[in-house]
């Protein structure tokens, strides 16, 4: 059984802020009793909590960190609101300042109206200002995120905004990577494309399965064309048909295997001395993959 104490129900301040309180605005104290009274909210739920703008609570974070109160641990990014409707609007003041005032987030903002082809509203100022203000997101990156987006034919605010916090969350934070991104995401398509070629699946969308696994061959376990097409065979030969779920349990047994290239199946197979189907040709393989989906 869980015993409370009193100190559950407490919240417990460093001895330090009283030499400061003095200077603290009311903003500041609002934050400060709302970080120690939960460590773990961000900054961007801690303003919606107090009801301060995420400008506001910045600056109060700003003030307690420069007296040593507050310590913003090194590599370890803020959390940032996945929602565009999920943290409180930037006041026109702190807006108007920054567009007029700060050359590189003027930029993103010529590169967000020249790239969606609109005049941006007060919503779409506050959202770019979010990513370059809060979250830290290099101008050159918000301005090649936007470039991106608007190039698939997504010009509107929303999107933009969750790509950018998606790549935010996946530590995308300089132009230099941003640019890895992209070979990255270019050579997943250009694979994606003649895997449609070899499959027959002609111009239709892949359904989001599909695209799953793509990015999960291509991307995350970095297989060439060459080992998906491979897998492509050996799944064709096996079952007579296109079978991404059974195609996608051939690849991820090499992956774990460590095979990265057609040879290193053709050694793997030679060598397997268990009387095991390792080239998954069996029919009792056949049917328990088929039956699991491989796609947990």
């Amino acid at each position: 059984m869980a015993i409370s104490t009193p100190a559950d129900s407490l919240i417990l301040l460093p001895k330090e802020v009283l030499a400061h309180i003095k200077n603290a605005s009311a903003e500041e104290l609002k934050l400060l009793l709302c970080f120690f009274a939960d460590p773990e909210i961000s900054l961007s739920d801690a303003a919606r909590d107090i009801g301060i703008t995420v400008a506001q609570a910045e600056s109060a974070f700003a003030f307690w960190r420069g007296a040593g109160i507050f310590a913003e641990s090194a590599g370890k990014k803020k959390k940032a609101a996945n929602d565009t409707s999920s943290y409180r609007n930037y006041d026109s003041e702190t807006l108007s300042k920054a567009i007029s005032g700060d050359e590189s987030f003027m930029l993103v903002c010529r590169v967000a109206e020249q790239n969606m082809q609109k005049q941006l509203t007060k919503n779409d100022y506050s959202a770019l200002y979010y990513l370059f203000d809060f979250c830290r997101i290099p101008a050159e990156v918000i301005c090649g995120i936007i470039e991106l987006c608007c190039s698939m034919g997504k010009k509107n605010t929303q999107y933009i905004y969750k790509k950018a916090i998606a790549l935010y969350e996946e530590g995308i934070d300089s132009y230099d990577k941003f640019e890895k991104y992209l070979a990255r995401r270019e050579l997943i398509n250009s694979n994606i494309g003649r895997l449609r070629k070899l499959c027959g699946m002609g111009d239709r969308a892949l359904t989001a399965k599909e695209q799953k696994f793509c990015d999960c061959w291509f991307g995350d376990w970095g297989f060439s064309f060459e080992m998906v097409e491979l897998a492509y065979e050996k799944t064709v030969d096996s079952t007579g048909k296109l079978s991404m779920i059974y195609m996608n349990g051939i690849l991820r047994r090499w992956h774990e295997s460590g095979y990265e290239t057609p040879e290193d199946v053709s050694n793997g197979d030679t060598g397997n001395k268990s009387g095991t189907v390792s080239s998954f040709e069996g029919d009792e393989f056949i049917e328990a993959a088929l039956n699991r989906g491989f796609d947990d």
